[in-house]
């Protein structure tokens, strides 16, 4: 259901959550990651830090905050519904 994996980005480890498509419902997956990468990734004032960080944050469906990814399937996915439903 929930697949948890990680992206290595400058050296250090940012977990991602592949998950069904619980916001249209449709057969697609969506990809959600954590805000630790989210804030790896792009800076408010500076834009994103390079192409690769870019590239990833075009793959990421959504950030969520990181303490999250330590929830049971169920709740991770009732999480991603309430937070972005």
């Amino acid at each position: 259901m929930v697949k948890v994996s990680t992206f290595v980005y400058n050296g250090k480890v940012y977990l991602v959550a592949d998950i069904p498509d619980v916001i249209t419902g449709s057969e697609s997956r969506l990809l959600i990651g954590s805000h630790s990468l989210n804030i790896a990734l792009y800076d408010d004032e500076k834009g994103y830090l390079d192409s690769t960080a870019e590239a990833i944050d075009e793959q990421i469906y959504a950030y969520l905050d990181d303490q999250y990814f330590s929830l049971g399937d169920n709740d991770f996915l009732s999480k991603v519904k309430e937070l972005l439903d």
